[in-house]
């Protein structure tokens, strides 16, 4: 007989996925409802939940090849 607690964490954890990608995806079309702060809150207790590690550094190697890609016309259909 399968552990029923396992199970329910395993779909909460599904659960808090699907809730991640679809606040990624509201970000990234700049559709928040929430003030920064309150943002800030609600992504800081999304994310203990799945085990997502923020990474607040700045990185400007990265910047820089995003930087690239978007001059070169990457983000133009």
């Amino acid at each position: 007989m399968a552990d029923i607690p396992i199970l329910l964490e395993a779909k909460a954890k599904e659960k808090n996925n699907r809730v991640y990608e679809q606040i990624l995806i509201h970000l990234a079309t700049n559709n928040r409802a929430l003030n920064d702060d309150d943002q800030k809150e609600f992504m800081r207790r999304v994310t203990e939940h799945i085990s997502v590690k923020q990474n607040d550094q700045f990185d400007r190697e990265k910047f820089e090849q995003l930087r690239f890609l978007t001059n070169s016309g990457a983000n133009r259909m």
